[in-house]
């Protein structure tokens, strides 16, 4: 069985190999853009899935591309992490679903929803980013 601290881990491991964007597992006080940011989602985890014991972790990845007023480079870069088009290779969505496992620490990975796309904040410091809601099925 992982615990929440691997689960996250491994989630951050897989978006940096499948992105190239550097990701911090837990929350910092202070992040330095461009950064992915693993927090817990709401609720954190749901109990009682199935009958052979599987839980449902919600994870959020918040996606911090700069403190700065976004350009246009800054939003396609952006853009380019939800993975709609043609070519989603480099996205969130596409870096899970290389291996929806995460290693083999989970049963499955999924991006549920993008969300919170422009001015976002992160303990009290305004960048440009979004929000990405992961849903991992854990034993």
């Amino acid at each position: 069985m992982a615990s929440l601290s691997d689960i996250r881990t491994a989630l951050g491991n897989r978006i940096a190999a499948g992105t190239g964007l550097r990701v911090l597992p837990e929350a910092r006080d202070i992040v330095n853009p461009p950064v992915a940011v693993i927090l817990p989602g709401q609720p954190v985890v749901v109990y009682g899935q199935t009958m052979d014991g599987t839980f449902t972790v919600n994870l959020r990845v918040l996606i911090v591309l700069s403190d700065a007023p976004p350009d246009e480079k800054v939003q396609r870069a952006l853009d380019a992490y939800l993975g709609i088009g043609v070519n989603a290779t480099g996205s969130i969505p596409t870096a899970i679903q290389e291996d929806p496992t995460l290693g083999g620490i989970v049963h499955f990975a999924e991006v549920m929803t993008a969300s919170n796309y422009g001015r976002i904040s992160y303990n009290g410091v305004g960048y440009f980013g979004c929000r990405f809601e992961v849903q991992i099925g854990a034993l």
